[in-house]
């Protein structure tokens, strides 16, 4: 996918500022493959895609480096960074641990009307696979996540789980055959145990939930260890499940 030719603008709703919208922009263009790894960011054409100046670019790419999407190589500029198969799964293992502490957390503070915005948001990921509206699907099941563990009065445990989810590319993940039923089957489990008051076992299922299968961790080696054909096919649709 050539990001010239794709339009990299975002909904300006509710962005503070210009160098905020240009950030957006730019890291959903990454998140979604738009931008691929290894891309240079050259900031006179995203300025022009993004229809800002030069400066938000440049405090939107600093802003980037700083999660790790972006990295500054001498010489070079900005680059979108590489993820190998080994960052995605140290990611996943640190995830388990502050989220499955997180859920235990919130689950004192967790009241029915949460419940009820959880399970709906659940049911949006089963429409947007129906629709094979990929972007929405991983939207939802990310806001699905954080949503769950904000309760949890500890506000840097939630800031630290919220910089890992923001700090990698997901789409490829969600190719694997029957990982949106999956999600869905595991998510009313977790919502199941939350409703009990049953921390042990909210945290176990969190802590399953985040295991790689063997075929999502195939396919996570087949697109990022650069099989080109692969990660446009994976961008592209989201029709393998």
């Amino acid at each position: 996918m050539d990001p010239k030719s794709t339009p990299l603008l975002t909904s300006p709703v509710n962005f503070i500022s210009k160098s905020e919208y240009a950030y957006r922009s730019i890291r959903t263009a990454i998140l979604n493959g738009v931008l691929r790894p290894g891309t240079v960011l050259n900031q006179a054409d995203l300025a022009e895609q993004i229809q800002v100046s030069r400066l938000p670019i440049r405090e939107a790419i600093n802003m980037l480096a700083q999660e790790g999407l972006v990295r500054v190589v001498l010489h070079k500029g900005a680059q979108v960074t590489h993820f190998s198969p080994a960052d995605i799964q140290e990611i996943y293992a640190i995830r388990k641990v502050l989220e499955g502490y997180a859920i235990r957390e919130a689950i004192p503070h967790i009241n029915n009307n949460l419940l009820e915005s959880l399970e709906e948001i659940n049911r949006n990921i089963v429409g947007y696979s129906e629709a094979g509206d990929m972007d929405a699907r991983i939207e939802a099941n990310e806001r699905f996540h954080l949503l769950l563990y904000r309760p949890c009065q500890n506000k840097k445990l939630v800031e630290l789980i919220e910089g890992l989810w923001a700090s990698y590319p997901k789409k490829f993940l969600w190719g694997v055959r029957g990982r949106a039923e999956q999600v869905v089957s595991q998510h009313k489990e977790i919502l199941e145990a939350v409703r009990r008051r049953d921390t042990d076992s909210a945290e176990k299922l969190i802590h399953d939930h985040l295991i790689l299968s063997q075929e999502a961790i195939k396919k996570m080696k087949s697109v990022l260890e650069g099989d080109s054909a692969n990660y446009s096919q994976e961008q592209g649709g989201g029709q393998h499940e």
